[in-house]
C-alpha cells in the first residue's frame, strides 16, 4: 500500500505542474490576443480570446480541483475527495457552453455584415505564437495525464487541442481575408471556433457525468479484474463486485469465495495476494475484499459480473 500512496504522490506532483503551466500559458495568449482583436477587429482573434479566456478560468478550477482531489480523508469526508476534479470539470464544461454561445453570436454577426480587418500581420504573429505555445502545453499535458491519470488535466488538455485546431482556422482565416479579400473567411473560422469550443463542452460532460453518478468501470475492466481474481490460487469464485471511478481513484469491492473449512490465517492470505495482483493492474485503487465459504453466499444483488468457479 504504501507503494500505491507514493504512486499518488507522484500523480499529483504531474497534475499541478500541468495546471500550473497552462495557467501560465492561457495569461500569455489572452494578454497578446486581446491586444491583437483591439487592433484587428477580427472576429477569428476574437473566438480565440474567448477560448483562451475560458482556459485560463478552466486551467484555474483544474489547478483547484487537482488540490482538492489531493486532500487526505478527512472526518465528513471518508472516501477523500477524489470528486472534487469531476466537480471542476462540470464547472468548466458549463463555462465553455457559454463561450461557445458567445463566439457563435458574434461571428454570425460578422458573417451578415463583414468588415475588412486591421492590424492583419500583427492578427497572424499572435495566432502564430498561440500555435507554439499550445503546442508545447499540450506536450506537457499529455505527459503529465499519463503520470497522473487525471481527468482534469485531461479536460484541460482537451481545451488546448481545441486550440490548436482553431488557432489554424483562424491564423488561415487571417490570411485569405488580407491576401484575397474573402472577408467571411474570418466569420466562418469564428463559427468553427465556437463548433470547437460546444464540443469540448459535450467531451468533458460525457467524462465526468459517470464518475459523480458512481457509474461502473467499463466491462473490459470488470472482467480484467474477475480474471486476476480467478487466477489467484484457492479462490473458488467471487460476487458482488462493484466498482467505481473519482478523479485518479478507482474503487473496487467484491466477496471472494473459499473453502468453507479455510483457516482464518489462510484466508486472510489469499486476500492479500488478490488485492496485490489488483494493485499491479490498477495503481492506487482502493480495494475492500470480502470472504465467503464458498457455495454459501448470498447472491441477492443486481447485475454483475459473477464467477463461480
Amino acid at each position: 500500500m504504501h507503494g500505491s500512496f507514493e504512486h499518488h504522490e507522484a500523480g499529483n506532483k504531474w497534475a499541478l505542474a500541468a495546471t500550473v503551466m497552462s495557467i501560465s500559458v492561457a495569461l500569455i495568449l489572452i494578454a497578446t490576443k486581446l491586444v491583437a482583436w483591439q487592433m484587428s477587429g477580427s472576429a477569428a482573434v476574437l473566438g480565440s480570446l474567448a477560448d483562451s479566456a475560458l482556459d485560463l478560468i478552466g486551467s484555474g478550477l483544474a489547478f483547484i480541483g487537482v488540490r482538492w482531489a489531493a486532500d487526505q480523508a478527512d472526518a465528513e469526508h471518508r472516501f477523500g475527495h477524489h470528486k472534487a476534479e469531476a466537480i471542476t470539470g462540470l464547472a468548466q464544461a458549463i463555462l465553455i457552453t457559454g463561450s461557445a454561445l458567445f463566439v457563435l453570436n458574434e461571428s454570425i454577426q460578422r458573417l451578415i455584415a463583414p468588415e475588412p480587418l486591421a492590424a492583419g500581420n500583427i492578427a497572424i504573429a499572435v495566432m502564430l505564437l498561440s500555435l507554439v505555445l499550445s503546442l508545447g502545453l499540450v506536450a506537457f499535458q499529455t505527459f503529465a495525464m499519463r503520470q497522473s491519470g487525471s481527468v482534469a488535466v485531461e479536460g484541460d488538455r482537451a481545451h488546448y487541442v481545441g486550440d490548436l485546431v482553431a488557432n489554424a482556422g483562424a491564423l488561415l482565416a487571417i490570411f485569405l481575408s488580407l491576401q484575397t479579400g474573402l472577408l467571411r473567411a474570418d466569420a466562418v473560422a469564428g463559427i468553427l471556433a465556437a463548433v470547437f469550443l460546444a464540443w469540448s463542452a459535450i467531451s468533458i460532460t460525457r467524462k465526468v457525468l459517470p464518475q459523480l453518478m458512481d457509474e461502473e468501470l467499463s466491462t473490459r475492466d470488470r472482467e480484467q479484474i474477475g480474471k486476476i481474481v480467478m487466477a489467484v490460487p484457492d479462490v473458488l469464485g467471487f460476487h458482488h463486485l462493484r466498482t467505481r471511478r473519482a478523479g485518479r481513484r478507482i474503487y473496487i469491492q467484491l466477496h471472494l469465495e473459499l473453502r468453507p473449512d479455510i483457516q482464518l490465517r489462510r484466508a486472510h492470505m489469499i486476500s492479500e495476494s488478490v488485492e496485490a495482483d489488483l494493485l499491479s493492474a490498477f495503481p492506487g485503487a482502493d480495494i475492500l475484499l470480502h470472504q465467503d465459504p464458498y457455495g454459501e453466499a448470498d447472491h441477492h444483488d443486481g447485475p454483475e459480473i459473477t464467477e463461480d468457479g
